[in-house]
């Protein structure tokens, strides 16, 4: 008896192993992610009108008719955006950074905004002192 409910057992998990494999239970468990859908990252520096980097700017990337996203730059200045969609064109984001005591001079964007394009985009917010 203790042989054929190891059968049992054993035919069981190779049949959800094999559904598994096979997408049929996995779809439901867990999201699917679609690298071929990433848009490029955007990545980049706020620094002062120095150059010297300005820690815990809040970033704001702001897609037109779309969602917004918020990040804070690092103790080097560095912050990072993921990917949107490819249906997003880089050009409708637009990049803003504030911090307390600071006020926005400029955005310089660096890369390819043509949409379709996976390549990172590189972003440096100029701010000075108020």
């Amino acid at each position: 008896m203790p042989e054929r409910k190891l059968a049992v057992l054993l035919l069981a998990a190779l049949f959800i192993a094999a559904a598994a494999r096979a997408g049929g239970l996995m779809d439901s468990v867990v999201p699917q992610h679609d690298p071929r859908d990433e848009g490029p990252p955007f990545f980049g520096f706020v620094k002062d009108n120095h150059g010297k980097p300005i820690a815990d700017a809040k970033v704001t990337a702001d897609v037109k008719d779309g969602p917004m996203v918020i990040a804070r730059s690092d103790t080097t200045g560095l912050f990072k955006i993921g990917a949107f969609s490819r249906k997003v064109a880089p050009a409708d984001v637009l990049v803003s950074c504030e911090k307390d005591g600071y006020r926005q001079l400029r955005v310089l964007v660096r890369g390819t905004l043509a949409a379709g394009s996976a390549k990172p985009i590189e972003v440096e917010c100029r701010m000075e002192r108020r």
